[in-house]
């Protein structure tokens, strides 16, 4: 059989593979996550919310959003909580995300009854403070400076200045008729006033002893000014300078409100020109769609060793990569491998669906390809790879399944060159990174 007719048929039988299970078999990853409890939660709005969504409570991952749709002009977002995590009752869900443009997912606030939510449970929500949030706050805040100014415009208007005439003439005419009764009781008016004097008198020769006691009272502060005088002179001086610089401050900021209101510089042509506006929303948008892959980023490193049992020889493999999102992933490898007794490169690029995943590249110096399946919450993994097509005995395939213990520590056994009886190996391995 010709060697391109082996690469066709390896290629097709991969891909119906993964066509099989992508459009036949469905979402496996319903098979093998974790089963637990549903939760609802009504938000306002659910932008940028998406499901397989974390859910997570004091910032530790307990479900995923299962289910987004909308319910009475809000969005019901419903929650699968892992079983054995507990939600208490009163607590708070909002939506969160990763950096400032990063992924979005539900935080719960937990609240410190003793009590948990049962399934079919609703978390009561509030509202998180996102950029689109702070513009809708931003226009209320102009809203509120606007309805001050009419304010003003009513207290200096044209019926607040009749009553100021009003009050005035009430005025006049108040002293017209003090005038009439001074006229008309002038004699009891002297009486009174003759009273008034000598009660005056007698207050003259009070205020005279008070005055002598002022003016000790004064001698003796100005005793204490006199001593003091350089170090007030001082700080009335920086007083006044701190008053003309906020008097400075106050026009430069008068002249830069004005230019903004005509538009000019660059902040007054971004406020008045609606396509200059539009044209910083899309840069902003691009912006966020080229780093919205970089904060939902992850790193990948392991370092593995297998052991051949039929050559009684030990292989390493080191790897790192970068999962640049849940679904897109790139990785390189360095490998020593004792029966061609040279180190050889491996490096790959793949895409995941769901729990399939397929990967393409130079795996150890040569063109190859391969599909991963993953179960457990990807604990489990079981690998299918060719390469080397144009090897005179044919393609070299190999089947390896890999089981993760803990996080960090992962169990490997598979079979190498399995198409060829006479180099066919088996193998088994310890791993510790993360995959």
């Amino acid at each position: 059989m010709k060697r391109e007719l082996k690469i066709g048929i390896f290629l097709a039988g991969a891909f119906m593979i993964l066509g099989l299970l992508i459009f036949i078999v469905g979402d496996l990853s319903r098979w093998f996550r974790r089963g637990g409890y549903e939760l609802d939660a009504y938000f306002q709005t659910a932008t940028g919310l998406e499901n397989q969504a974390a859910v997570r409570l004091a910032g530790v991952k307990i479900g995923y959003v299962k289910d987004i749709r909308l319910a009475d002009r809000r969005a019901r977002v419903v929650m699968s909580i892992f079983p054995q995590y507990r939600v208490p009752k009163d607590s708070k869900a909002s939506l969160s995300s990763l950096g400032f443009i990063g992924e979005k997912y539900i935080e719960i606030t937990p609240s410190d009854k003793a009590e948990y939510f049962g399934p079919g449970g609703a978390i009561e929500t509030t509202a998180g403070v996102g950029f689109d949030q702070l513009g809708n706050m931003a226009v209320t805040i102009g809203d509120e400076i606007k309805k001050l100014g009419e304010s003003l415009n009513k207290v200096t208007g044209e019926a607040s200045q009749t009553d100021l005439r009003e009050t005035l003439a009430n005025l006049n005419a108040f002293t017209g008729e003090l005038r009439d009764l001074m006229a008309a009781d002038g004699k009891n008016l002297r009486t009174g006033i003759q009273g008034i004097a000598r009660a005056s008198r007698d207050l003259d020769k009070q205020i005279a002893s008070l005055s002598r006691n002022l003016e000790e009272t004064i001698g003796a502060f100005k005793g204490v000014a006199d001593d003091n005088r350089e170090s007030v002179k001082s700080d009335v001086e920086k007083a006044g300078q701190i008053l003309d610089d906020l008097k400075e401050s106050v026009r430069m900021l008068r002249q830069t409100l004005e230019k903004i209101d005509k538009g000019e510089g660059t902040v007054g042509k971004l406020v008045q020109d609606p396509e200059l506006y539009e044209s910083a929303r899309t840069t902003l948008a691009g912006v966020d769609r080229i780093v919205e892959p970089l904060g939902a980023a992850r790193p990948i490193g392991l370092f593995r060793l297998d052991y051949l049992a039929d050559s009684e020889k030990t292989k390493s493999v080191a790897t790192l990569g970068l999962a640049l999102s849940p679904r897109y992933f790139v990785f390189g490898q360095a490998v020593r491998d004792p029966v061609l007794d040279r180190f050889t490169y491996s490096a790959e690029g793949g895409l995941r669906w769901n729990a399939v995943a397929a990967r393409a590249g130079i795996i150890e110096s040569t063109f190859g390809a391969g599909l991963d399946l993953m179960a457990l919450d990807d604990r489990l993994v079981f690998s299918l790879e060719g390469y080397d097509f144009y090897r005179d005995l044919g393609p070299r395939f190999r089947f390896m399944t890999q089981f993760s213990l803990v996080r960090y520590l992962h169990l490997v056994a598979g079979v190498d060159d399995l198409g060829q009886s006479s180099n066919r190996q088996f193998y088994v391995g310890l791993g510790l990174g993360v995959r």
